[in-house]
């Protein structure tokens, strides 16, 4: 299988970052949109060809997915896109789970009213991206929501951990999303009711909306595993 066509994104040319950490965020990207499905084969040559740069960045970027489990890499198949196993999503959402909810119950009580107030216009931006069916749009404005809430705690280690776990688990709901019980309105209510708490400094019930959502979401993906194009 051949790659799509991409090129790095605007945001990504903006910031500074090094060639290998590009290509790595173009290739996470196109992994866990599934522009880049589970199987893809992928060498440092073509991968530098489609994003114009040289060869070690290229090996760099994949070697770096690769111990973040997105890759999969071995001397006789060569580099490839990792499959999707109900295993995998069940360890990284019940992780999720027991970190995030104590993030979401200290960020609430711990943020600036500045801080709620864009997270209301992110959620605005959700529904936006939700009504348009726009995956890539509603993911961005959903990690930047979550992001704004958890960086009030003020740590950034538990921060940084929480956001790699909620990429690596991207993919996961892109699929869950095409199943009977999970839809993109369940998860804007859910984000209503995490804010309203959030505006009223409530932790415990902040934790407890969080853990819910996450909970459901991960009953409904290992009840409807698999579907037939999810690999």
């Amino acid at each position: 299988m051949s790659l799509p066509e991409f090129t790095p994104r605007e945001s990504v040319r903006r910031r500074r970052l090094t060639a290998r950490d590009v290509v790595a965020e173009e290739l996470r990207r196109g992994i866990v949109s599934g522009r880049l499905p589970p199987g893809t084969k992928l060498t440092p040559q073509e991968v530098a060809e489609r994003l114009g740069v040289s060869q070690t960045p290229a090996r760099e970027a994949i070697q770096l997915l690769t111990s973040e489990g997105l890759i999969q890499n071995d001397a006789f198949r060569g580099a490839q896109v990792s499959p999707l196993t109900v295993e995998e999503y069940e360890e990284l959402y019940l992780m999720r789970i027991g970190i995030e909810g104590f993030a979401a119950r200290l960020g609430a009580e711990r943020i600036a009213r500045e801080g709620v107030e864009q997270m209301a216009e992110l959620l605005t931006e959700m529904e936006h991206a939700a009504r348009a069916a726009d995956f890539d749009r509603f993911y961005e404005a959903d990690h930047q929501f979550h992001r704004l809430h958890y960086r009030a705690t003020n740590r950034e280690s538990l921060v940084r951990r929480i956001m790699n776990l909620r990429v690596a688990t991207e993919r996961y709901a892109r699929v869950a999303y095409r199943m009977p019980k999970v839809s993109m309105e369940d998860t804007l209510a859910n984000h209503r009711s995490l804010l309203d708490a959030v505006r009223a400094g409530d932790g415990s019930t902040c934790e407890a909306v969080l853990k819910e959502d996450l909970s459901r979401t991960l009953d409904a993906f290992t009840k409807g595993f698999p579907l037939d194009d999810a690999q």
